[in-house]
């Protein structure tokens, strides 16, 4: 399905119910919600690192680093717009973006949040969705590393791409 038809299902979707939608929302660009929004992907990013020296607990490293990651996508949204209730709607979302070149992003860094073809299990949402769910409690030292390092480098490019994007840079 392309880029386009999937943000339409989305927006359909997001029309669909009153208080809680599941899909998309376009609504009234917003410099202070996408603020906000950053701010919870920097507290998940705090969390990340203070759990980074609880080896005992670093199962929940994954489900920290893909809300930080997801925070940080969702304060790219509401800066260009977009309420999404729906993580694949958010994921289409930042695709066109990038596609569109709005931001300064590439798909390998969506990439590593998302499943993707045979990027499925390697990727952060696989990795939260296997601690989370499974019985799981202790991750490999390599593995929870490789994770805290592209959860600091997609928040930080976020960050980077929201400043430009606020004329605060």
């Amino acid at each position: 399905m392309s880029i386009k038809r999937k943000i339409e299902w989305c927006l359909k979707k997001g029309k669909t119910e009153k208080r809680k939608h599941k899909g998309l929302r376009m609504v009234k660009p917003s410099v202070s919600d996408s603020k906000k929004y950053l701010h919870k992907a920097e507290h998940n990013l705090k969390f990340l690192k203070k759990v980074m020296g609880l080896e005992e607990f670093n199962d929940w490293i994954f489900s920290a680093a893909f809300y930080a990651m997801y925070h940080a996508c969702l304060a790219i949204l509401s800066h260009f717009g977009y309420e999404s209730m729906n993580q694949e709607c958010t994921f289409t979302v930042m695709e066109q973006l990038i596609s569109e070149e709005k931001i300064s992003m590439d798909m390998d860094d969506l990439n590593s949040i998302r499943t993707i073809g045979e990027k499925a299990g390697g990727d952060t949402k696989s990795l939260r969705e296997e601690f989370q769910y499974g019985t799981k409690v202790k991750a490999e030292h390599e593995l929870v590393e490789i994770t805290a390092g592209k959860c600091e480098n997609f928040v930080k490019k976020a960050e980077g791409i929201l400043a430009l994007l606020w004329g605060e840079v």
